[in-house]
């Protein structure tokens, strides 16, 4: 290594050079690292080491090049962890996520390649002020897309932070720096106790230095959202330790950050991690219907939830009771009801000609509000009025007719959709409006005539006309490596 003040010639690296003592943990344009990479530019430092841009002669391109910091990580276990590290992240391919190429060590160096993304960090894009919150949610949902890719991996990040999130030219979202620098998940704490990482965006677990688990990047990324809405971040005190007192203590200020965003961010800034989203793919799954618009499931904690089944249940199982015993059934000699249950209850429909017009129809009285839409496990209740008798011989059950026409609840389901599945994957507009990263749910639209256009950084944008049916679902599969035409 040269270094970059005298000019002095090492075979080995070392922190600071024998000649005239420079810092040489600061590469100088023109310096080569592992006879491949020939640094051009110096692109910034993080808390872990210095990022420079570099022309790596093997693949013969332009990378990002992280040269680690020695002191920060010294000894035999810490270059085990390290190598351990780089190999995991290397099975990471996924859009949303910057492709590592190689790691290793040189002398007291040690370094990481990856993907150059020309970009500007989210951290740099909320200069500006907080975003508008389509925003925020379409760059949400390709964070923690990016965030499932990496814990299917076995990868925790552990210092997911608006610094580490870039937005390249085409609006696509990439996770940096993904966890690589770190020690492993088993107690993450640094010299005198302190736990790793950015007080601000650190869980409760990382706080306390525990080990960190896909449940404290969930906490992170709700930190990360919080801030792209409201431009700040929910806790941030006079000191780190304060701050860090906050994450532990203080309940989040979801007021502030705006209303579709406050279920989702009440689960993922939970203090106990069992509260959580379990990963980054759970809360994708929860932020697409925030996305698109759609109905969304109430953001129950798990044991909220079971509490609030049986409420209903037994609320459903009264109102049955209750008109079974205000309407005679039709014949004396029936069998008693069936046990009632939330589902059967909200489920209830009016009364259909049966079949058979000697047979007794089976009629289930409609309530008289429809149910709340509950996603929590359904515990069946049966009627207390009377209890459920065993037939060797099952019988139709005959239950009372309803003395009322209910009255027909108005449709909310849209007039049709549009289905896109795109391969590799591609950017998807409607209309001029973007509507996210394939693989996508389907799009709801109004009948009629609509403009697709496809995106992806290695091709030409792809226009596809198409026209929704009322009902209906129209699908449009492109796959781009035979259909697109190749970027030159």
């Amino acid at each position: 290594m040269r270094c970059p003040v005298c000019g002095d010639v090492r075979e080995q690296p070392h922190e600071e050079c024998g000649a005239c003592g420079a810092d040489l943990t600061t590469l100088a344009p023109g310096t080569v690292l592992a006879d491949r990479y020939e640094v051009r530019a110096y692109l910034g430092r993080g808390g872990m080491g210095s990022v420079y841009r570099a022309f790596d002669r093997v693949l013969d391109e332009e990378v990002a090049l992280k040269v680690q910091r020695a002191q920060s990580a010294r000894g035999p276990e810490a270059e085990r962890r390290f190598r351990s590290e780089v190999k995991l992240a290397r099975q990471v391919s996924h859009p949303n996520v910057c492709r590592l190429h190689d790691g290793g060590q040189e002398g007291a160096l040690r370094w990481i390649s990856m993907e150059l993304v020309p970009g500007e960090t989210l951290a740099a894009r909320l200069e500006g002020g907080p975003l508008p919150v389509e925003q925020v949610l379409s760059l949400a949902v390709q964070a923690a897309d990016g965030l499932a890719a990496v814990h299917r991996a076995r990868v925790v990040h552990r210092d997911l932070k608006t610094l580490n999130l870039m937005v390249d030219g085409a609006g696509r979202l990439r996770l940096m720096d993904f966890g690589i620098a770190k020690p492993a998940a088993t107690g993450d704490t640094g010299a005198g106790g302190y736990a790793l990482g950015s007080p601000e965006y650190m869980s409760p677990e990382q706080a306390r230095g525990q080990p960190a688990d896909a449940r404290s990047d969930v906490y992170s990324l709700g930190v990360v959202l919080f801030e792209l809405a409201t431009g700040r971040v929910p806790f941030r005190a006079e000191t780190p330790v304060a701050t860090l007192l906050q994450h532990l203590q203080d309940p989040p200020p979801l007021e502030a950050a705006p209303e579709p965003l406050r279920p989702v961010l009440a689960r993922a800034l939970a203090k106990t991690p069992a509260e959580r989203y379990a990963d980054g793919a759970e809360m994708a799954e929860a932020l697409r219907p925030v996305r698109d618009g759609r109905p969304q499931a109430p953001a129950f904690r798990r044991p909220a939830a079971r509490r609030w089944a049986i409420v209903l249940g037994l609320a459903a199982a009264v109102v049955v009771a209750a008109l079974s015993v205000r309407t005679p059934p039709l014949q004396h000699s029936a069998p008693p009801p069936a046990p009632a249950s939330v589902a059967n209850a909200a489920e209830a429909t009016a009364p259909s000609p049966s079949p058979n017009a000697t047979a007794p129809a089976r009629v289930m009285p409609a309530p008289a509000r429809p149910a709340p839409d509950v996603r929590a496990p359904v515990l069946p209740i049966p009627t207390p009025s009377v209890p459920e008798a065993p037939s060797p011989t099952p019988e139709p059950a005959v239950a009372a007719v309803a003395t009322a026409s209910p009255t027909p609840s108005p449709t909310t389901a849209p007039d049709g959709w549009l289905l896109v599945v795109a391969r590799p994957w591609a950017d998807v507009s409607v209309d001029g409006i973007p509507r996210g990263q394939t693989p996508l749910a389907r799009i709801p639209l109004p009948p009629g005539p609509h403009a697709v256009l496809l995106t992806h950084p290695d091709y030409q944008p792809w226009p596809r006309r198409v026209t929704i049916r009322a009902g209906g679902t129209f699908r449009l599969t492109v796959d781009l490596r035979d259909d697109g035409v190749p970027r030159r």
